[in-house]
């Protein structure tokens, strides 16, 4: 008799899991997936312009020396493409700046009241900018392709599933790869 219980209670637990596991893995496994990848934008990539001499170069000498310090304005323009790499619609789509970060211009913004259907992308021009002080013989390491400040950026994407469960992905500029890392709350302050 007390088998027939033990193989009830099995076949009980069975159906139980059977029925309950379906929507765990909705609710808590299937996720969207958004990347981001950046490339140059149309047209002209990047702009230099001079401002001004440095306060310390010295006026009485040739401006044409390598030795003078001038102040330039640098700037490079972005297509940020934000995709979902996934069959799951991604919804209230957010993307952070870490707070520190004042470099980055955004041309427009995500509509968080849209959703990202699957594979879908949305492109986001912006600039980055930068003033730099520097001699001409200097000058050329500063006005690079991609700017040697992208080393230390990071974007994030803070987006939920159907059913408001919260995921993030965060992009590397050093590296050019999402990672999909879970953010702690006490983490989410610093960023924007």
């Amino acid at each position: 008799m007390t088998v027939g219980y033990i193989i009830s209670f099995f076949i009980l637990l069975g159906g139980l899991i059977y029925f309950l596991y379906p929507r765990y893995e909705a609710y808590f496994v299937k996720r969207p997936k958004l990347v981001i990848e950046i490339s140059s934008n149309e047209g002209f990539t990047k702009l230099s312009k001079f401002i001004r001499y440095h306060p310390d170069t010295d006026r009485t000498k040739p401006v044409n020396r390598p030795e003078v310090i001038k102040i330039y304005r640098l700037e490079w323009r972005f297509d940020l493409t934000i995709r979902n790499n996934s069959e799951i619609n991604a919804f209230t789509v957010k993307m952070l700046q870490h707070r520190n970060l004042m470099n980055l211009s955004f041309n427009k913004e995500i509509n968080p009241q849209k959703s990202l259907k699957s594979h879908q992308e949305e492109i986001i021009p912006f600039q980055f900018i930068k003033t730099i002080e520097s001699t001409d013989a200097e000058f050329e390491s500063h006005y690079t392709n991609i700017p040697s400040d992208f080393k230390d950026l990071m974007l994030l994407l803070e987006y939920e599933n159907q059913y408001g469960k919260k995921f993030y992905s965060r992009y590397f500029f050093n590296t050019d790869s999402t990672k999909f890392i879970k953010v702690k709350k006490t983490e989410l302050k610093y960023w924007r």
